[in-house]
């Protein structure tokens, strides 16, 4: 009876286990959809890189930026944008010298929770192109219901490119449903790939 209960238990468990990564996903910005603020929608491929970005969307997510009123243009990218074969989302935040973006925001579509787990930081650098300078103050928050579920975290410098900094999340970015990537000084580069999410 005791090792039927056991075994009735760890398969329990295990349904669980794989009940639960039924709903993670992973953002790599590749085979997604590129909706641009003027000319078609576009599909990342690996190989190009897009700009004038609006929003991005892959796996029942989307990944917004927010600009200053016509200022997208170069400041806003998803694709192959350090030609090294891998797409990556990259923006100039309007505190630095090539762009305008004011914050990028992770949802849901259609709305509801879960949790930023992981993602890999490829550039947050106070001189485009260039190494970091340990300057950067470039921030991740998340929200559930415009309410922020704990401090922002701020984000290591970055030298612009691969190779890049893996960054895991704590249990304040368990159950939002946003999250919010922002600066508060001067940072002209900023890029980011392979979100998981629910894992």
């Amino acid at each position: 009876m005791k090792t039927s209960l056991s075994r009735l238990l760890v398969s329990a468990a295990a349904l669980t286990v794989f009940a639960g990564s039924a709903s993670a996903a992973v953002i790599n910005f590749t085979g997604g959809n590129v909706v641009r603020l003027s000319g078609p929608n576009q599909t990342t491929n690996a190989s190009v890189n897009w700009d004038n970005v609006d929003y991005y969307e892959q796996n029942g997510f989307k990944l917004d930026f927010l600009t200053n009123a016509g200022s997208a243009g170069f400041a806003t990218n998803i694709g192959n944008y350090y030609s090294a074969g891998n797409d990556v989302i990259h923006a100039h935040w309007a505190t630095g010298n090539f762009g305008g973006v004011t914050a990028i925001e992770i949802t849901k579509i259609g709305g509801g929770t879960f949790d930023l787990n992981y993602f890999i930081l490829t550039s947050n650098t106070d001189t485009g192109g260039a190494p970091a300078s340990g300057f950067e103050r470039a921030f991740v928050e998340g929200f559930a219901a415009n309410v922020s579920t704990g401090a922002a975290v701020m984000l290591p410098p970055e030298d612009w490119g691969f190779p890049a900094t893996q960054i895991f999340l704590g249990s304040n970015f368990d159950a939002v449903d946003k999250v919010t990537f922002f600066v508060t000084n001067a940072v002209d580069c900023f890029g980011m790939d392979e979100f998981f999410i629910d894992e």
